[in-house]
C-alpha cells in the first residue's frame, strides 16, 4: 500500500472557496435614482432626459454653464469595501470636447482637491467609464457618501449625458489563460513560524508509519520462530530414516550434527527472507518519499501559478482602464492592503497563494514607483 498525497479534488475545493466569492453590484441610476442615492444638483439638469439614452427610457442630462458645475449624487455614509470601481456611460452630445472630473466624497467633507479622475468626452457617442475606487481615495471606507461628476478646466462647455451608473462588486479572481505574458518569479521561501504545508505533513506521517511497520515486522518474525526447522523447511523422509536407524547408544549423538545443519539452513533462509522484506520496505519508503516530494513540488507550482494569475488579472484590469501612472500606483497599494488583510484570516494553503501574490504586487508597485518622479502626483 502506498501513501497518497492529499486528494486533488480537496485542493480544488479549497481554491474554489478562495476564488468563487461574488458580491453584488450596487446600481445608482437606471431611469431613476436607486438604493438611497439622492440628487444634490448644482445647475440645470434632468433625471428624465429622453434623448440620447444608453439603455431604458431615460438618461441624466447635465448642462454646466461654467467650470466646476456638474452632477452631485449623495448617499448616507456606507461601506465601500464590497466594491472595487465606479462605472457609468457618458455621451458628449453633438459637439463633445467636455473635460469631466470625477471625485468621491467621505462623510460630510468635500473630497481632497488633488484626488480625482479626469477624461474628455467624444462627440455624439456613448462611452463607458470605469474608475477604481482606489483612484478616488474612497476604497475600503465606511463613510463613503457620494460622487461628483463636474466640468473641469481645459474643455468645452455644453450639455453632456450620463446613464447606467453603478458600483461594481469586487469580482472573484479571474482565471487567466496559461499563455498570458507574465514575469517569471521565484516562489518565496516560507517564513519562519508559518507552519508546514499539507504535503510536508504527509511525508512526515508516511515516514512514521513506515518506521512503525518495520519494527512490527521484526517483532513478528522473532515471535513466529522463523529460525527453527519446523517453522521453515519440512525435513524429507530419507534423513529422518537415517536418524531412526542410528538410535542406538550413540544414535543421539550421531543425529545432532544433522539437526544443527538443518537449523543453519533454516536460519539462512530466514535471514534471506528478512533481507528481502527489508529491501521491499526500503523501496516502499523511498517511493513514498519521492511521491510526497513530487506532491509538494506540485503544490508549490500551483501556488506560483495562482499568484501569477492574480497579478495578471489585476494588470489586465488596470490596462483596460488606461489609468495614469500615479493612479496605477494607488491601485497597487490598495490591492497590497487587501492581501495583507487576507493573510490574517486564511489557512496555510490559501496563505501561501496570497503571500506569493502579495510579493508579486509589491514588485509591480516598486517598478511603477521607479517610473514616477517626485512631484508628479496630482
Amino acid at each position: 500500500m502506498r501513501l497518497a498525497a492529499p486528494p486533488i479534488f480537496l485542493m480544488a475545493l479549497l481554491l474554489a472557496g478562495f476564488t468563487s466569492r461574488a458580491e453584488t453590484d450596487l446600481p445608482v441610476y437606471g431611469d431613476v435614482l436607486l438604493n438611497g442615492f439622492e440628487d444634490r444638483y448644482w445647475e440645470s439638469h434632468s433625471l428624465t432626459n429622453t434623448s440620447p439614452v444608453h439603455s431604458g427610457d431615460y438618461s441624466i442630462s447635465v448642462a454646466p454653464a461654467k467650470t466646476w458645475e456638474g452632477l452631485y449624487l449623495h448617499h448616507a455614509d456606507f461601506d465601500s469595501t464590497p466594491y472595487v470601481s465606479l462605472s457609468f456611460w457618458v455621451n458628449g452630445g453633438p459637439a463633445g470636447g467636455q473635460r469631466l472630473q470625477v471625485q468621491g466624497l467621505l462623510g460630510k467633507a468635500n473630497p481632497p482637491a488633488d484626488v480625482y479622475y479626469r477624461f474628455t468626452l467624444a462627440p455624439d457617442a456613448w462611452e463607458q467609464i470605469t474608475i477604481p475606487l482606489a483612484a478616488l481615495g474612497v476604497a475600503q471606507k465606511t463613510n463613503f457618501s457620494g460622487i461628483w461628476i463636474q466640468l473641469a478646466p481645459g474643455g468645452r462647455t455644453g450639455a453632456f449625458y450620463v446613464d447606467d451608473i453603478r458600483f461594481n462588486a469586487d469580482p472573484a479572481a479571474a482565471i487567466i489563460p496559461p499563455e498570458t505574458n507574465v514575469v517569471e518569479v521565484a516562489l518565496p521561501a516560507r517564513e519562519a513560524g508559518s507552519g508546514w504545508s499539507a504535503a510536508v505533513w504527509c511525508i512526515a506521517a508516511a515516514l512514521i508509519v513506515i518506521t512503525a511497520l518495520l519494527a512490527w515486522l521484526v517483532v513478528l518474525l522473532r515471535r513466529s520462530g522463523l529460525g527453527t526447522p519446523r517453522g521453515m523447511l519440512p525435513v524429507s523422509s530419507p534423513p529422518l530414516t537415517q536418524i531412526t536407524q542410528g538410535s542406538d547408544a550413540g544414535g543421539g549423538l550421531a543425529a545432532r550434527p544433522q539437526e544443527r545443519s538443518l537449523d543453519a539452513l533454516a536460519d539462512a533462509s530466514g535471514g534471506m527472507l528478512r533481507e528481502k522484506l527489508a529491501a521491499e520496505l526500503a523501496l516502499f519508503a523511498k517511493q513514498s518519499l519521492v511521491q510526497g516530494l513530487y506532491s509538494q513540488r506540485g503544490k508549490l507550482l500551483e501556488t506560483q501559478e495562482q499568484a501569477r494569475m492574480e497579478l495578471a488579472e489585476l494588470e489586465a484590469r488596470l490596462a483596460a482602464l488606461h489609468l495614469p501612472l500615479q493612479e496605477r500606483v494607488r491601485a497597487y497599494e490598495v490591492r497590497i492592503a487587501q492581501l495583507e488583510k487576507q493573510l490574517e484570516t486564511r489557512d496555510d494553503e490559501m496563505r501561501n497563494i496570497i503571500h506569493a501574490t502579495l510579493l508579486l504586487v509589491q514588485e509591480r508597485l516598486e517598478k511603477a514607483k521607479e517610473e514616477t518622479t517626485p512631484g508628479r502626483f496630482n
